[in-house]
Formats: structure tokens, C-alpha cells, sequence
């Protein structure tokens, strides 16, 4: 299973930096981040951190081996339209998409709306068409 705090401190030690910069430069609060034991951080707050950390969620996931880093955009505000037009390359309805992960329409509505979805959702998104983070996500 993948353990994020570990994952973000090995970064962090990669780039002579410890958890107390993490905090001091304010990215994320020291209670927070711990909290990440227990939950996924938010989409907001991953793109916070792996920006600071100067790496691809896909890298930070272990998801790719090679770092290939561009900012991402603070605000997804095309994810629906990607997730859309991942949808319609592999050929099935958002019905079918809805039914193979379990999502309620009312998920999808939410998303076509603008809110982000949950980094879990990403993560499943990613693993069911195969793809990366960074089709699915905005870059500065």
C-alpha cells in the first residue's frame, strides 16, 4: 500500500529539505500532513505540495519513474472535459464508467459543475483507463 508521508519525505530529503520546511514555508501544517496517515490530502492540497516538491503526482504515486515536472494549476477547471474525453477514446458511455467504478451520476453532475474530485477518485480514474495524473489534470 502506498504511504504518502513517506513518499513526500523521501522527496523531500532528495532535495536537502525536511518535513519542518514543509511547514515553516507553510505548504501544508504539520498537524495536517500527519493526518495523511489516515486519508488522502485534498486535490488542492496535493497540487501544493507537489509543486513545492517540484514533481509529477505521477512520480510522487510511484505511478512513473521519471520526474517529468510542469507546474500544475492551482484550479482544475477542465477536469470533466478531460475525464470526457478520456470516456469517449475508450468507447463506453458515462453510464458504463459510472457502473465499472461505482460512482453515483450525481458525481459526474458534481464534476461537470467544477468541483474536483477526491485524489481516491483520481487514483481510480488513472488505474482504470490506464493513464496519467497529467491527462487528467491542468498544468500552469
Amino acid at each position: 500500500m502506498f504511504n504518502f508521508i513517506k513518499a513526500v519525505k523521501e522527496i523531500l530529503e532528495e532535495r536537502g529539505k525536511t518535513t519542518a520546511d514543509l511547514f515553516n514555508d507553510k505548504v501544508v501544517s504539520e498537524n495536517t500532513f500527519y493526518k495523511y496517515n489516515q486519508r488522502t490530502p485534498s486535490l488542492t492540497t496535493l497540487i501544493k505540495i507537489v509543486n513545492y516538491l517540484e514533481v509529477s503526482i505521477d512520480y510522487l504515486y510511484e505511478l512513473k519513474d521519471v520526474n517529468d515536472f510542469k507546474p500544475y494549476s492551482a484550479r482544475q477547471t477542465n477536469f470533466y472535459d478531460r475525464l470526457m474525453l478520456l470516456i469517449k477514446s475508450a468507447k463506453i458511455s458515462c453510464r458504463q464508467f459510472s457502473k465499472d467504478l461505482h460512482y453515483s451520476r450525481d458525481n459526474i453532475l458534481r464534476w461537470k459543475k467544477g468541483t474536483e474530485p477526491s485524489v481516491q477518485c483520481l487514483l481510480e480514474i488513472v488505474n482504470y483507463f490506464n493513464c496519467t495524473f497529467d491527462d487528467l489534470l491542468e498544468h500552469e
